[in-house]
């Protein structure tokens, strides 16, 4: 992660990078990939509620901690207290926030969210000069910076982008019509990092690429490193005959003598029940396909091909001895995107760092 972090900055210098951790830093560990990545240099970071950055200060975090999605007028207690840094998304949240911090000792610093295109929250550009007048006569409020989300970066095709920069830089402009400054403007994901110069504006906000994953499996990801690796070890084997019906629901009938390993990883711990019959995992180095119903604790593995024994080392997601599966594979068998894999690897999954700089990784 830290060498994809100076990735992403280099590429996009001399702008900030606000580091994208919330969900748990996409199911990494927010604590210890915030802590390495400000050894890194990374001063900004980005979350979607208030607990998450709460945990962070808790954590040692320092630098700024933006919440992007989810602070109302309830929080400024906490939001003062441990120097966070709310998204205005709605006129009736906005106005609230500045009654309450209006008694305050000291301006609480606030970003400005504008509906380029999403649809989904930020003042829509009819209401920003609604916007600029309780900005410009909220006491307790001080606005740093104005940003919006794009919604089809990811499509190289689409006019998408293009129009929604140009839409928040019209907006900051209206901003200073109004007698407002917009602060640091920013707009770019990871996607708008790695294929539209155009969106980054002031700043970017990369979430996916800083772990490694790029928005799309074809779109410009080839120096970025996965920096997540899922493994577990076979828990029992068994040699079954033809006929043998696999799992709940003997979804999975063997058509040959099979060696069927079980694997302890299920759909609470994020590998998900839709990988039933569609995903592998790799195993001696070799694919070993996903038979049966993932259950809640289990998945069963033909390992008729590779061969397996008790304690075996299994590998869900990553590399192994040169063998890889990616998180865009196994979205693609579950029907879904890689943010939702990798965001739904539950906490029962231990987590351990591999740290040192970027030549003494694990190659895995």
């Amino acid at each position: 992660m830290a060498g994809n972090f100076a990735r992403l900055r280099d590429r996009v210098a001399p702008r900030a990078v606000y580091a994208v951790v919330k969900a748990d830093a996409y199911g990494h560990g927010a604590a210890a990939v915030a802590r390495r990545l400000a050894a890194e240099g990374a001063d900004r970071f980005a979350v979607a509620q208030a607990d998450e950055g709460v945990a962070l200060r808790r954590a040692g975090v320092a630098g700024e901690v933006l919440v992007l999605s989810y602070a109302e007028a309830a929080d400024l207690p906490r939001l003062r207290a441990y120097g966070l840094t709310p998204a205005l998304y709605d006129i009736g949240q906005a106005a609230a926030l500045a009654e309450a911090a209006r008694d305050g000792s000291a301006r609480l610093p606030v970003h400005l969210e504008v509906d380029t295109g999403m649809g989904r929250a930020g003042i829509r550009p009819e209401r920003l000069g609604e916007a600029a007048d309780l900005l410009r006569e909220a006491r307790g409020l001080s606005l740093v910076g104005t940003f919006a989300n794009l919604s089809s970066a990811d499509d190289r095709t689409s006019g998408a982008t293009a129009a929604q920069a140009e839409g928040l830089r019209a907006a900051a402009g209206r901003l200073r019509e109004a007698g407002v400054s917009p602060g640091i403007l920013h707009l770019a994901n990871s996607a708008g990092v790695l294929a539209h110069p155009d969106a980054w504006l002031d700043a970017v906000r990369p979430g996916l690429a800083l772990y490694g994953v790029p928005p799309r499996p074809d779109f410009g990801g080839e120096a970025l490193r996965p920096a997540l690796r899922i493994e577990t070890e076979v828990l029992a084997t068994r040699r079954v005959p033809a006929g043998t019906p696999l799992g709940y629901g003997g979804r999975f009938v063997t058509v040959r003598e099979t060696t069927v390993a079980v694997i302890p990883i299920g759909y609470h711990d994020g590998f998900r029940r839709s990988l039933s019959g569609r995903a592998a995992v790799l195993l001696r180095g070799g694919r070993a396909p996903v038979v049966g119903a993932v259950s809640m604790d289990v998945a069963l593995v033909d390992a008729t091909e590779t061969g397996a024994e008790r304690g075996d080392e299994v590998v869900c997601l990553g590399v192994q001895a040169g063998a890889r599966i990616t998180a865009w594979d196994l979205a693609e068998a579950a029907g879904t995107i890689p943010y939702e894999i990798l965001c739904g690897f539950g906490p029962r999954i231990g987590r351990r760092y591999a740290g040192g700089k970027e030549g003494a990784w694990p190659r895995g």
